[in-house]
């Protein structure tokens, strides 16, 4: 029990850097040197009363307590997705100093569905975030073992291996794809992504194959919800990736 409200915790507090992340990233503003949020509308600092994870956007009723203005409910929805993402990798992986890294997953994967809803771009910092914590982690498991060195030096394939098979091959796939079609299949932002996931994944054969599944078949169902709701045909394919990638990770759970 105890876990689980530590979880909601840590869950609660990376939901609310999720949001700086999503409203900051894709206009360039720095979450290190500004440090402190504001509201969007009359720029005023946000205290800590403004900052309480949802109970703040509840009791505020979705405005600023100082203009009025509304608050967007992305805000809150970024909050819980990241806390529900927490919650599923504590139930697959525990609360283990080999996996602290999936948890700061998290506001990243949420942060990136935001701005690909909003922008249709993946934010190349948030895609190298993704890679560092990969590596992260790999490093961390080494830590447990006798000999680190010698550990990193046996299952260095994994993670070089995923890098090589889901950056190449689908940056191969992508080529293909606008040679035929003649038209981008999806964007280098998303190419990206698929490189940081295999630091991740790995060579799994298994996790490859469910990723692309997951990925593909909720691509097509977001396509046709984006276009009857936007009448765009283009749509945004990072969530879908995204979802691929969290159901592999959550499937078959990592082993290095």
């Amino acid at each position: 029990m105890f876990g689980i409200i530590l979880v909601i915790f840590i869950g609660l507090v990376l939901g609310s850097f999720a949001t700086a992340l999503a409203y900051r990233s894709p206009r360039n503003i720095s979450i290190i040197t500004k440090t402190r949020s504001e509201c969007t509308s009359c720029k005023r600092e946000l205290t800590f009363l403004d900052l309480v994870p949802l109970l703040s956007w509840v009791f505020l009723k979705g405005k600023c307590r100082s203009c009025k203005n509304n608050i967007g409910i992305q805000y809150p929805l970024i909050e819980i997705g990241t806390l529900l993402i927490c919650l599923l990798f504590y139930f697959i992986y525990g609360l283990t100093f080999e996996y602290w890294a999936l948890f700061m997953l998290a506001p990243i994967l949420t942060a990136i569905i935001s701005i690909d809803f909003e922008f249709q771009i993946i934010p190349d910092e948030l895609n190298f975030a993704i890679f560092l914590l990969g590596i992260m982690c790999f490093i961390s498991n080494s830590l447990l073992y006798a000999s680190p060195l010698n550990f990193l030096i046996d299952n260095i394939a994994e993670p070089v291996g995923g890098l090589i098979i889901y950056g190449g091959g689908f940056a191969l796939f992508r080529l293909i794809a606008m040679l035929i079609m003649k038209r981008e299949p999806m964007g280098l932002g998303d190419i990206k992504f698929f490189a940081a996931a295999g630091i991740w994944l790995g060579v799994s054969l298994e996790r490859l194959s469910l990723l692309m599944f997951v990925s593909g078949l909720s691509g097509v169902v977001l396509a046709l919800i984006w276009k009857k709701i936007t009448g765009e045909k283009e749509f945004p394919f990072g969530p879908s990736i995204i979802l691929g990638f969290i159901v592999a990770l959550c499937v078959y759970p990592l082993n290095y």
